[in-house]
Order: structure tokens, then sequence, then C-alpha cells
């Protein structure tokens, strides 16, 4: 049995906060498009998995949590907030970020093929790390 635009929505959600990149693969079609907040598009599932890769290793622990989802047919919206920390330099910072969010899942075949999200930018810059000169105590 097929399931709903908005379980398999809720799937793709799932699989992005366990960072589980065969369930990521496994729920997008084999063209799958993810659109950034900044309007840059990457199509190819292949491709976009390298990405959720290179991600979830720039921003470890990234989340997103649902707070309300309406369908149109085969498109799902989702409004929520999402997160995570900053990775610099392999090491994880102590700040962490949260952004208020709404991402677009466009199905088809119960699958994911198009991943739009909305949210400010401001976020993706690590906060300045400062170092203080040997010797001294910051």
């Amino acid at each position: 049995m097929p399931q709903s635009p908005i379980d398999v929505a809720g799937a793709f959600v799932k699989a992005i906060n366990q960072e589980d990149l065969t369930a990521l693969r496994a729920a997008m079609t084999e063209d799958h498009t993810f659109t950034d907040s900044r309007g840059n598009s990457f199509s190819g599932a292949e491709k976009m998995i390298a990405g959720w890769k290179y991600f979830f290793n720039a921003y470890p622990g990234y989340w997103i949590r649902v707070d309300s989802a309406f369908v149109d047919g085969a498109r799902v919206a989702l409004f929520g907030e999402a997160g995570g920390n900053y990775k610099v330099e392999d090491r994880i910072l102590p700040e962490n970020w949260s952004v208020a969010a709404a991402w677009l899942a466009e199905v088809e075949a119960g699958k994911v093929k198009k991943w739009t999200v909305y949210c400010d930018t401001g976020w993706a810059t690590p906060p300045a790390q400062t170092a203080a000169p040997l010797g001294e105590a910051k």
C-alpha cells in the first residue's frame, strides 16, 4: 500500500534527524532535486547523498522539528525549526544554532522528488573564534 505524501515527508525528516544516508537515499527519486534557502538547486540522488554527508559533517547534530504541516495533493509544506552545531577545523564548537524554517516536499511514487528549504541563512557562518596569542589566556 503506497504511503501518503505526509508519511513520505515525515520519513524523510526522520532520516535527516537520524543522519541516515541509506534511508535518505531510499526516500529519494533518482532525479531528486534539493533547493537550498539561497535558491541553489542540486539534482540527482547520488549527488544529494554526498551533499547530505558533507552537511552532517559541517553541522553535527543537525535536526529538524516540524510543528505543523499542510498537504496539497502530492506537495507537503512543513513548518518548524532546524538547528545543530558548527564544526570548524575538525573541532565541534560549543555554540549551536537554530532557525525558524519551512520545507516543501514534492512526492512522486512514494518518494521525495523535490525538497526545498526556506529559512534565514545567517546561521550558516560559524561564530568568530578568537584565539589568544600563545602564552596568554583568553
